[in-house]
């Protein structure tokens, strides 16, 4: 019976670092760093704005498509005809359409990607990118061929080698998705969400060994690695081990207290256990931090509270 949740996919985001142009203004290059380390930081608003600076900056408008007096200010609302001095901008962009993602702003997101394939049509991350934000939107297809061209032209991008096999890992084509996974993982080892994805692939296949294996070795790789520790709770949680689980998932919390699937699996363990009212301030806090666990939720309480009832 099944009790868990299946964890959302690790996907790998990775900004562009700026490209050391001697044309490109002093300007351009402060904007681009400092929306960098404001994305790193959460501050997504303060990285586009950034960003957008740094566009500007190193772009320019066609002569016609001046407003006269009112300069470059004037032209901004023809911004899309932007004629690019430096592939600076292309990096901007691929940045700018990762924060607008993390804002849930797809179609931004889509057209900042568009834009820096535009510029520079050999840019592996602004499509790896573009395939992520597609995901995120269901879109399963044309997140794979995005994927499938970042690895074209850059065939060592383990990035999208794992980005691909979450892709093929939503769609249950596991022996596909094993596949990045292996070849991401000879690639760079040393990413761990890597090993979290392949763990999950190879416990949807029943390998429940070789997943928690997996989740070790992510672990080993960052100890505060949440996703680990949630990995491992859930293999424990398969093998009735309910006591090793809750502290995994205790774990997992500690390091990423908004962690929503470990709160409802651990009040799915503890419901297991008889601990109804702890459970229950668990299943609260999952649904505060993401409301679209609650069907799943309520259909794995039911099948724990039916099951209970009939071994009385």
């Amino acid at each position: 019976m099944k009790f868990h949740f299946i964890a959302k996919a690790a996907f790998v985001l990775s900004l562009l670092a700026a490209p050391c142009l001697a044309q490109t203004p002093r300007a351009a290059h402060d904007h681009f760093n400092r929306g960098s380390s404001l994305y790193q930081k959460g501050d997504f608003e303060g990285a586009i704005a950034d960003f957008t600076k740094a566009i500007e900056i190193s772009s320019r408008l066609d002569n016609r498509d001046w407003k006269g007096d009112a300069g470059f200010a004037g032209a901004r609302s023809n911004f899309d005809k932007v004629k690019v001095l430096d592939p600076l901008a292309a990096s901007a962009y691929a940045n700018r359409g990762l924060a607008r993602y993390k804002l849930s702003d797809y179609e931004g997101a889509i057209a900042d990607c568009d834009r820096a394939i535009a510029i520079n049509p050999r840019l592996p991350m602004a499509y790896n990118n573009r395939g992520i934000v597609r995901y995120a939107m269901r879109d399963y297809d044309r997140a794979i061929a995005d994927l499938d061209r970042a690895i074209a032209i850059n065939p060592r991008d383990a990035e999208a080698y794992n980005n691909r096999g979450n892709v093929y890992l939503d769609k249950e084509d596991f022996d596909r998705a094993l596949a990045d996974f292996d070849r991401a993982v000879a690639l760079d080892p040393r990413l761990k969400e890597i090993y979290f994805n392949r763990g999950f692939a190879r416990r949807r296949k029943g390998d429940h060994d070789g997943a928690l294996k997996d989740f070790d070795k992510a672990v080993a790789l960052d100890p505060r690695f949440a996703p680990g520790h949630y990995g491992r709770g859930v293999v424990m949680s398969y093998r009735n081990e309910l006591d090793r689980a809750i502290n995994e998932f205790n774990r997992a919390i500690e390091f990423d207290p908004q962690y929503a699937l470990a709160y409802g699996n651990r009040g799915l363990a503890l419901l297991r256990q008889g601990k109804d009212a702890e459970a229950e301030k668990d299943f609260e806090r999952a649904l505060a931090f993401d409301p679209r666990l609650k069907a799943e939720l309520e259909s794995s309480v039911e099948k724990i509270r039916k099951l209970r009832q009939t071994n009385r």
